[in-house]
């Protein structure tokens, strides 16, 4: 709600933090070379290099979203950097807390393990749902093979 009501009285402000909240690093770059959105950094004494280094940030989360195994490649790719550069930019992540991976350098991927999402709506509640009802039929599917293996008494 906040930042929609910046629509109407700070529109090139609100494009921007749209961006942040759900858009990717090539939608700022893109946001960046419009001359009449590119004046929003002075207007609110924004650090554009600030800016771009976070829109990395989230653009790296956002890919580790959506896959559990990044090759390198896919990440320098969407992050428009040398593939020997992809290991900073991944320990950054980890270090600032957005994710938890593990790289495998001898295949040159990104093993996610877990990260923040940028928004939490109704897709995330659904895809919560079915993990919380697997790991309820894991747990009662142990449970069930101890009481049947005479290990443990349920009352």
């Amino acid at each position: 709600p906040a930042v929609a009501a910046l629509q109407k009285s700070k529109p090139a402000l609100h494009d921007l933090l749209k961006i942040f909240m759900d858009g990717k690093l090539q939608d700022y770059r893109d946001f960046t070379s419009m001359p009449d959105k590119n004046s929003v950094f002075a207007t609110f004494s924004l650090d554009e290099s600030e800016c771009a280094k976070n829109m990395c940030l989230l653009s790296l989360v956002s890919l580790a979203a959506e896959h559990e195994e990044i090759p390198y490649s896919v990440i320098a790719s969407t992050l428009d950097i040398k593939d020997d550069e992809v290991e900073q930019w991944v320990i950054t992540g980890v270090s600032s807390g957005l994710m938890e991976a593990k790289m495998d350098q001898l295949r040159k991927v990104v093993l996610v393990e877990r990260c923040v999402v940028r928004q939490f709506g109704s897709n995330e509640w659904a895809a919560l749902k079915v993990r919380l009802d697997a790991w309820k039929t894991n747990v009662k599917g142990v449970l069930d093979a101890l009481k049947h293996s005479g290990n443990l008494s349920v009352q």
